[in-house]
């Protein structure tokens, strides 16, 4: 039984509300009808899960997403917003103030149920021990910035301010355009770090925060010439970065260049990405060749970046001699989050290419399922 807050100035929908969890769903439920009086149940009796209206008396629903995110005793708790605004502008406000799902009225009270315990389920996953995981595709344009962005952004919902994303990419990489960030300060300025300064102590100062709490090691935006970080650099600043955060993800260069391979060495799992395309499986045959060495380590996934159908799995498996983890489906709404500096992850969680980035952090042992629940 989980305890829910429903903040509504409907006070039949609450009512209905009410019914639908407590009888169907087993559920305590705690209601208000304004935001002022829904966050002072909230801080006496803090709840497992939020829903919330947004036009009230008072402040709106966007600031009690807003406050419930900062306070400690509430800042983890899923937050579903129920509102009859249904235009795009308003779900990205929503989840832009904190909030995890978004449900336009009228709704069902099935769905309702459905997506609380949808929920539920996903907060009661808890945290596996902190890895740092590598991305790389020797193929360009197979998604891998995509599935790094994605990645890390999923992760900090279990692991706020412990999440840290590099992008490594020495030719203007794209982890800052697609976390709508200006890529300033970047690695570049890491050649400034004067000489016996300890890394581990300075090196939040060369990091970018996104609102979804996930930090950023950026790409300087002028294409390095060479490159890019020499080995013992990378060395030392994945070791500054694990010494800082729970996970680290390091999006790669298209090249096995030698801070690539140095961080080849020191990571938990490297995600090969790559797609259906002859060309890119050429390279992929030809990449799990040259990280043999690594096999243990390397997962392959399929990024679906057109559509249509895909050829067999079992076909392609045979072809690349190598277990496909994870095949991430084409998802159309992917070319408006680059555009935007939106991230799936964030803006739509419940999108295919969300739920898929989801599984594959459980299958990585990132976020795994509590047993029992």
């Amino acid at each position: 039984m989980a305890r829910i807050l429903v903040v509504d100035d409907n006070a039949d929908l609450l009512q209905m509300i009410r019914t639908l969890l407590e009888q169907r769903g087993g559920h305590e439920v705690i209601l208000s009808a304004d935001g002022e009086d829904g966050l002072a149940k909230a801080r006496a009796h803090p709840p497992d899960l939020a829903i919330i209206d947004v036009m009230m008396p008072g402040i709106n629903g966007y600031e009690v997403c807003r406050q419930l995110r900062q306070n400690p005793a509430t800042a983890q708790i899923p937050i579903i917003i129920l509102t009859a605004r249904g235009q795009p502008v308003d779900r990205e406000t929503a989840l832009a103030a904190g909030a995890d799902d978004y449900l336009a009225k009228p709704v069902t009270m099935a769905e309702l149920l459905e997506r609380v315990n949808q929920w539920l389920t996903q907060k009661h996953r808890v945290p596996a021990a902190g890895k740092t995981v590598a991305v790389l595709g020797l193929r360009g344009g197979v998604g891998v910035t995509t599935v790094a962005v994605n990645l890390a952004v999923t992760l900090a919902r279990s692991f706020p301010n412990q999440v840290c994303l590099v992008d490594l990419s020495p030719s203007s990489g794209h982890g800052a355009l697609q976390l709508g960030l200006r890529p300033d300060p970047n690695w570049a300025a890491l050649a400034l770090v004067p000489p016996g300064s300890t890394l581990a102590s300075t090196i939040r100062n060369y990091l970018l925060v996104h609102p979804s709490s996930v930090h950023l090691l950026a790409s300087p935006f002028v294409p390095i010439v060479g490159e890019g970080l020499r080995r013992e650099m990378v060395v030392g600043v994945l070791t500054a970065l694990q010494e800082n955060f729970l996970n680290v993800i390091v999006d790669l260069p298209s090249v096995l260049t030698e801070g690539a391979m140095a961080v080849l060495e020191n990571t938990t799992a490297i995600l090969l990405v790559t797609t259906a395309d002859p060309s890119a499986l050429q390279t992929t045959i030809g990449t799990l060749q040259a990280l043999k060495s690594f096999a243990s380590r390397v997962w392959l996934i399929l990024n679906q970046t057109t559509p249509g159908p895909l050829p067999p799995l079992d076909t392609l498996q045979r072809a690349l001699k190598h277990p496909v983890t994870e095949v991430i489906p084409f998802d159309p709404e992917q070319v408006r989050a680059l555009s935007r500096g939106n991230p799936l992850a964030l803006t739509a969680p419940n999108s295919p290419l969300a739920r898929s980035i989801a599984q594959l952090s459980t299958k990585l042992g990132i976020l795994e399922e509590t047993a029992g629940r």
